[in-house]
């Protein structure tokens, strides 16, 4: 994508970028090897396909960035996005099934999943603005709604609140919704299409309200959360 470009100067820039991201992913992942635990507690002694696939969703995400950013050639740029956005996005939906179908479903797991959903959607959208496949309200839309639980998170654990860290019903729904809107208004905007009208009329109707259900559900499970015991305090 470099040499696209017109390489010089992008070529290191490219280059540090992804070294750097592809090392961070890989930390992230060595430093949970702790949480490789069954539901059950029991230890797990391998990552298993499902977190492969999980961190291969994670590595793929400075690329798509990289598509977004570099000034390619023609439509190159729309091509790239297309077809390695949708096989990362692919991922999304392989790595939950063969987890739930063939194993193994580990803490890591559960914890990672929501977490590359944020970053996946949050470089999906910011991608989409920067290439004109979606008008900037609607990138504030699915930024919203991806890393608001992410931020949300810390504060409800500071609470004292341990809710279960996975997916809701409707999170669910509103993620496939997500895949079809950014899928959609791609087309559009190869087309030469009127992005702005396209993105109300698919996106209005099925994400806000699959975001607001999405939301209740996360705050009634965190309201019915169990607290974390409180440590007795010692007197000396």
């Amino acid at each position: 994508m470099a040499l696209a470009h017109g390489g010089g100067a992008a070529i290191p820039v490219a280059a540090g970028s992804a070294a750097g991201w592809w090392l961070l992913v890989t930390v992230v992942l060595i430093g949970g090897a702790a949480m490789l635990r069954s539901p059950a507690g029991d230890r797990v002694d391998v990552y298993g396909v499902p977190n492969g696939l999980t961190a291969l969703r994670a590595y793929g995400c400075l690329p798509l960035m990289l598509v977004a950013t570099l000034s390619l050639p023609g439509r190159l740029a729309l091509v790239l996005w297309g077809a390695a956005g949708g096989i990362v996005g692919l991922l999304d939906a392989a790595d939950g099934a063969i987890a739930r179908r063939w194993g193994p479903i580990t803490a890591l797991g559960k914890a990672l999943d929501p977490f590359m959903d944020a970053v996946y959607f949050v470089v999906a959208a910011t991608g989409s603005l920067l290439l004109g496949i979606m008008p900037a309200w609607l990138m504030a839309l699915v930024v919203f709604r991806y890393a608001g639980p992410v931020l949300a998170t810390p504060v409800v654990l500071l609470s004292g609140r341990r809710p279960e860290l996975v997916f809701t019903a409707w999170g669910r729904r509103n993620t496939e919704l997500t895949g079809v809107v950014l899928f959609t208004l791609l087309w559009v905007r190869i087309a030469g299409g009127p992005i702005d009208v396209a993105a109300l009329a698919v996106a209005l109707p099925t994400l806000v309200p699959t975001m607001i259900l999405h939301f209740i559900a996360l705050g009634r499970r965190a309201a019915a959360a169990p607290r974390a015991p409180r440590r007795a305090r010692q007197w000396t």
